[in-house]
């Protein structure tokens, strides 16, 4: 067969009759925007990350905004910078730009392809406030030492947890390790409510500012005093509402068969493509890997249109994950040394991955990947 009769996307979310009746019921009920189904979410999450505090905003962008806000406020650095990776969503970037901090570019892992703790170490000055460690595709980065950097430079780890919820190291899961750690609930992650966010943390202070943070600086109701309200620093309105929460809450219920589908579909790409030409994710000992993604690597960058132009002829739609931030028109003035980053973002293609994606699918991916190899 040539081509696919329907298109085959590199993600694609999925909706149950558990869902929408959970939807249908909070529209039936007295709260559309941030209520008791806003709660659950917050309490639900911070168990996935095991963290004492969730505070669920409007995605995971504001997420991070959030805490890059909280961050600024509470910090005396005149010259601040940040230090993340260039191979990740342009989010993690933005965390500097919004608090005008200087951008510190570091590289990734060969093999892994998560940010390099070495590389970040390297970029360490008097005047990072914070290290944004995103993990990739489902797999943690070595957060491990990154927090031992982190903790020992006295320097805010953000956690960006967003590819890999109920990853694991050594059995500790992804969310705990950051000082914030925050997940996104877009329709292609594996908790997809369309939009929403959340962030997890132990600290209550914390956690109470970010409250306040995402609701125009408002204090919550139970501490104001009569019928006004008063306001101190900059905020925004990242609230989340109950319609996006319904759906968050039954997809977390859900999380480890939504999680255990993606880790068979894997394993047929594992067992099946042509490993002598692509190339994948080293997954390390004591590591779980939760397929966000399942990205592939080209033997040579010129490849990849002509890989992507075969594929979407055949209706097999693929993805980049990422375009290299540092590379971008945003970026370009914040100095980077990335080769492994650059080369890697060069040749990476993601294919597809999603739970209902059927065996003939599948099996027709797999082939026209093959048969493209062959061509080669």
């Amino acid at each position: 067969m040539e081509k696919f009769n329907n298109s085959i996307p590199y993600m694609k979310h999925k909706i149950t009759e558990d869902d929408i009746n959970l939807v249908i019921n909070v529209l039936k009920g007295d709260y559309i925007t941030q209520g008791p189904m806003v709660v659950r979410v917050e309490e639900e999450m911070s168990k996935v990350a095991n963290k004492k505090y969730g505070v669920m905003c409007s995605n995971g962008t504001a997420a991070l905004h959030l805490v890059a806000e909280m961050l600024n406020q509470r910090s005396s650095v005149l010259k601040k910078n940040i230090i993340t990776t260039p191979f990740t969503f342009v989010a993690d970037g933005n965390f500097g730009r919004y608090i005008d901090a200087e951008i510190r570019f570091a590289d990734i892992d060969l093999k892994t392809w998560t940010i390099n703790p070495s590389s970040i170490e390297s970029l360490i000055d008097e005047n990072t406030v914070a290290v944004v460690a995103p993990h990739y595709g489902g797999l943690m980065c070595d957060m491990v030492r990154i927090k031992e950097i982190c903790d020992s430079n006295s320097i805010f780890l953000v956690e960006d947890a967003c590819h890999a919820p109920t990853a694991t190291i050594n059995e500790q899961v992804a969310g705990s390790f950051g000082d914030a750690s925050t997940f996104s609930f877009h329709a292609t992650k594996h908790i997809g409510a369309g939009e929403g966010g959340v962030i997890c943390t132990n600290s209550e202070e914390d956690s109470e500012v970010l409250q306040v943070l995402r609701s125009h600086g408002l204090p919550h109701w139970s501490k104001r005093t009569g019928f006004g309200y008063d306001i101190d620093n900059i905020a925004f309105n990242y609230r989340p509402n109950e319609l996006s929460a319904a759906l968050a809450t039954s997809h977390i219920s859900r999380i480890e068969n939504l999680v255990a589908t993606r880790k068979e579909i894997a394993k047929e790409y594992d067992n099946n493509l042509d490993w002598n030409f692509y190339s994948k994710q080293d997954i390390p000992d004591g590591y779980t890997h939760v397929y966000h993604l399942y990205p592939i690597l080209l033997p040579d960058w010129s490849l990849r249109d002509k890989l992507l132009n075969y594929l979407k002829d055949a209706n097999i739609f693929g993805q980049i994950h990422y375009p290299p931030m540092n590379k971008m028109k945003g970026f370009q003035k914040y100095k980077s040394d990335t080769p492994v980053s650059d080369d890697i973002s060069s040749r990476v293609v993601s294919i597809p991955m999603f739970v209902q994606i059927n065996d003939g699918e599948k099996l027709f991916v797999i082939e026209k990947l093959n048969n493209f190899a062959k061509s080669i």
